[in-house]
């Protein structure tokens, strides 16, 4: 049986991890960048995607909550993205969830 949907801030939750899209096992290169300065962003590229959300490895450490500018050129996106949770992963590496503020199409299908 499957866990029941619940609403958490307003965002439909179905998975027992709070997801409600399956992740695709997808290498996306992107850039990270922090607000006011968006120009000094990370290059790095996606573990996992979802049509909402990515995971990516960063150098630095990003708070939960943070918003941040996700900028992918091929994939011809450029939107904002909040971050879920920062776990260390290895020194100066960390895994960061990414909530998308829009939909990602190509993301959202499996090759």
């Amino acid at each position: 049986m499957l866990p029941r949907a619940r609403k958490l801030d307003g965002i439909r939750r179905d998975m027992s991890n709070g997801r409600s899209e399956k992740r695709i096992a997808r290498t996306v290169s992107l850039k990270v960048s922090v607000p006011p300065e968006p120009k000094l962003g990370e290059r790095t590229s996606t573990e996992n995607v979802s049509a909402h959300g990515a995971r990516v490895l960063v150098e630095q450490r990003l708070q939960p909550g943070q918003l941040v500018l996700i900028d992918s050129p091929a994939d011809g996106l450029r939107l904002q993205a909040r971050i879920v949770y920062c776990q260390k992963v290895s020194p100066g590496k960390y895994a960061v969830g990414l909530e998308l503020t829009g939909r990602v199409e190509p993301w959202a299908k499996a090759y």
